[in-house]
């Protein structure tokens, strides 16, 4: 709270103090005939005498004895008209700063008296003081505050020595004053000082990079790197090289969109542009000068002002984020309704003198005024798995956290958000360094936000040494991932538990990409055309994720048209191959009926790889692998052997504890009678037989 104690005055503060009161007692002011009645600017009047450089007055009590005292009203009018006709001072702290403003932002003579004057009242008490006493000429004194820092239009009007109208015009929404959030409009024509610019006033330091970063405010740093960002690709170096252009040729109306769900690094990459860049980035309107939300007009204020001042700055750009909420209603075509002046706020994005980022979770919320005003967008997908795991490592670095090979790939599944990651591993190491804490805080946090964990060991592992097939897998394996490429189309066929899609998982692992499975069973709709659409659907989420696409059972939707009895057979396979033809990342279809394809969509799919039942080598290895016991000759026996087969097998065995070595042959060989074309014959372990 402002004290009210008399304080060692500037000489040029003193000299300010005497034009305000010089003002009132310039000829013709009304105000100035409250001087000689018993008011409360009467008892200032006489109590800061000394200051205002003149004669010693009575007591303010004494109403005829200050009437009738030798220094006459014309004395004192005479008096200030010199004090304010000589020349100030040299400027004091204050003055320079508010100057420095004023220089900054091309304020106008009466915009930094009108500045001047509000700093002033409330930094420096017998400024406070006058502006009370002043006030309760105008204000009835049931509505007085005393430590209230606002001023009333004909107050600043009355010690400006000018009209309200005048002053009035320059406190309006589109003027500097206000624009800029340097003054604060309380509503009912009060006005004060706003906290932004007390910022500056207050600093210790009167130096122009101080004072700008005070108005600028802290930078934002990311533990997130350029390369963690690659999944961006070409969009994030454009966008890199267009900054960098933009600011070297302080060419104007630069606008970049960053857009996406929540979660998804948008603001992290701009950290990260501006190191890669060589700039500053300067987030706007993040907070209230006193550390509290900002409302949408401040926020406003924060940018137009930014703008200002970066027109005087080199090597930086803006960022504001959420967008949305500035300009949210401004595009509404009802007057009533809309939210701002259009001119003003599309001039926000036509005439800046820096570049600009706007980050946004819903950009259509911009209006269609804005989004034409935009240089550039990119649109930031969900991280692929690559990604993920490259922040994850990098995270778990950062906090000292090891990360087991198992709780490293938990964490790679979960589709979190960068930050969500950091925040677990960080609560792993408060508990010192337990890995599962991390996974578990993680994976709590995003159910609450509406995702979903990728289930853990749910799907079947592909294992290299027990798969069998018409191509050599590796070798095909390392081919794609080394060529780079992502329009890859992959039809793999064969009987049911040769590990189809488990291959179709373990190349997509390979290439570092999330796995979008569909079964085509879930897919054919009710209605005409809904399976289309639903078709069309995987695709255009397979592309936004940047996913690989895999169906299952794909003769459904591919089955051959020559025998199609119904025109919606045809139209869902031309609507598979369109989508085939274009689709720009990996897709493989599963299928245990290659020759009921259609022979135009066999010939479209890049590679087709037929998978065979294991050989007698990989069978008795794999029954070591995951029985941990040497097979028995007869397993030799068994034709058509699949690693589906010994999947089954296993789970028997663990719900009823079997462990004989001959049971589990048999068990096997029920699993290979059991598919079509084979003799029916009891499937599984004999039950045990009743006792007693």
């Amino acid at each position: 709270m402002l004290s009210l104690t008399e304080s060692v005055m500037h000489p040029f503060e003193r000299h300010t103090l005497i034009r305000h009161v010089a003002a009132l007692a310039s000829e013709g002011s009304a105000v100035w005939a409250s001087f000689w009645r018993k008011t409360e600017l009467s008892h200032w009047l006489v109590r800061h005498h000394p200051l205002l450089k003149i004669a010693t007055l009575p007591d303010a009590g004494d109403e005829v004895e200050l009437a009738a005292h030798v220094v006459t009203r014309d004395a004192l009018l005479s008096h200030f008209t010199g004090l304010r006709e000589s020349l100030p001072p040299q400027a004091s702290p204050l003055e320079r700063k508010v100057s420095w403003l004023g220089d900054e932002l091309g304020l106008g003579p009466l915009d930094r008296t009108i500045l001047g004057l509000l700093v002033r009242a409330a930094t420096i008490p017998e400024v406070h003081s006058l502006v009370l006493a002043l006030g309760s000429q105008f204000i009835p004194e049931r509505l007085r505050m005393p430590h209230n820092m606002d001023i009333g239009l004909n107050t600043i009007a009355a010690l400006l020595g000018q009209t309200p109208r005048a002053v009035g015009r320059r406190l309006t929404r589109e003027m500097p004053l206000v624009m800029y959030g340097l003054v604060d409009d309380r509503r009912g024509q009060d006005f004060a000082a706003s906290d932004r610019t007390l910022k500056v006033s207050n600093a210790s330091r009167s130096t122009a990079q101080t004072l700008r970063s005070l108005l600028f405010g802290k930078p934002k740093t990311t533990s997130l790197t350029w390369e963690d960002f690659s999944h961006l690709k070409a969009d994030a170096e454009a966008v890199c090289d267009l900054l960098k252009a933009a600011s070297r040729s302080r060419t104007r109306g630069i606008n970049i969109l960053l857009h996406g769900a929540p979660g998804t690094g948008k603001t992290a990459f701009a950290s990260a542009l501006a190191a890669r860049a060589g700039l500053h980035a300067v987030f706007v309107g993040e907070c209230a000068e006193e550390g509290e939300e900002p409302d949408r007009e401040q926020r406003i204020s924060a940018l137009a002002l930014a703008q200002k001042l970066s027109s005087q700055s080199e090597g930086l750009f803006l960022v504001m984020d959420e967008a949305e909420d500035i300009f949210v209603g401004v595009d509404e075509a009802r007057g009533h309704s809309r939210l701002g002046a259009k001119v003003f706020m599309n001039n926000l994005v036509e005439a800046n003198p820096c570049p600009t980022l706007y980050i946004s979770n819903h950009p259509h919320r911009l209006g269609r005024a804005v989004l034409r005003r935009m240089t550039y967008a990119v649109e930031f997908p969900r991280l692929d798995r690559a990604a993920r795991e490259r922040i994850v490592r990098r995270s778990a670095t950062r906090h000292k956290i090891a990360l087991d090979p198992a709780r490293l790939q938990e964490l790679v599944r979960l589709d979190a958000p960068p930050a969500l990651i950091d925040h677990g591993l960080r609560a792993a190491r408060l508990c010192g360094a337990e890995s599962q804490v991390a996974v578990r805080a993680a994976a709590s946090v995003l159910k609450v936000m509406g995702g979903r964990p990728a289930p853990v060991g749910a799907k079947a592992r592909f294992h290299p040494a027990f798969a069998c097939a018409d191509t050599d897998l590796a070798r095909l394996t390392d081919r794609i991932v080394a060529s780079g490429r992502t329009e890859i189309s992959l039809c793999l066929h064969g009987l049911p538990g040769t590990g189809k899609s488990a291959y179709a998982r373990h190349l997509a692992e390979r290439m570092g990409l999330e796995v979008l499975e569909k079964r085509a069973s879930d897919l054919l709709g009710m209605f005409v055309g809904e399976t289309e659409q639903n078709i069309a659907a995987c695709f255009a989420e397979a592309k936004d994720k940047r996913a690989f696409l895999v169906f299952d059972e794909a003769d459904s939707l591919l089955r051959d048209r020559t025998g199609a009895g119904q025109s919606h057979e045809v139209s869902q396979v031309n609507e598979m191959l369109t989508w085939m033809e274009s689709h720009p990342y990996p897709f493989a279809c599963t299928t245990n009926f290659a020759d009921a394809l259609d022979p135009a969509a066999a010939r479209r799919f890049l590679f087709k790889v037929r998978f065979l039942p294991l050989s007698q080598a990989q069978a008795r290895a794999l029954f070591a692998h995951t029985f941990g016991q040497t097979a028995p000759a007869h397993l030799d026996g068994l034709c058509q052997l699949t690693p589906g087969d010994f999947a089954v097998v296993a789970r028997k065995a663990q719900v009823m504890g079997e462990t004989d070595a001959c049971a589990l042959v048999e068990a096997l060989a029920a699993e290979v009678e059991a598919k079509p074309g084979s003799p029916r014959r009891p499937i599984g372990f004999r039950a045990p037989a009743p006792t007693g």
